[in-house]
């Protein structure tokens, strides 16, 4: 990111985590690993990466199996306040 004033936000959780190829694709436009039965359209990372993109801003993520999720949104601030 270019030099200035950003927002982080970190999110975080303790469920049963995701594997390495799993994390690669996450982003990804209809991709689903859900096993619940629940069904889902496989658009809301894809949708939310677009939007902090489109703000100019990023979104990371870490996580293994067992250990949960770490999701780390950095977003550009504008203005003086």
């Amino acid at each position: 990111l270019p030099p200035g004033k950003y927002l982080k936000i970190d999110v975080t959780d303790t469920g049963a985590g995701m594997d390495e190829m799993t994390v690669e694709r996450i982003f990804e436009p209809f991709f689903s690993r859900r096993a619940d039965g629940v069904r889902g359209t496989g658009l809301g990372l894809s949708i939310t990466y677009s939007i902090i993109e489109e703000h100019h801003g990023t979104i990371d993520v870490k996580s293994a199996p067992g250990k949960g999720a770490e999701f780390t949104i950095t977003l550009p601030l504008h203005g003086d306040e």
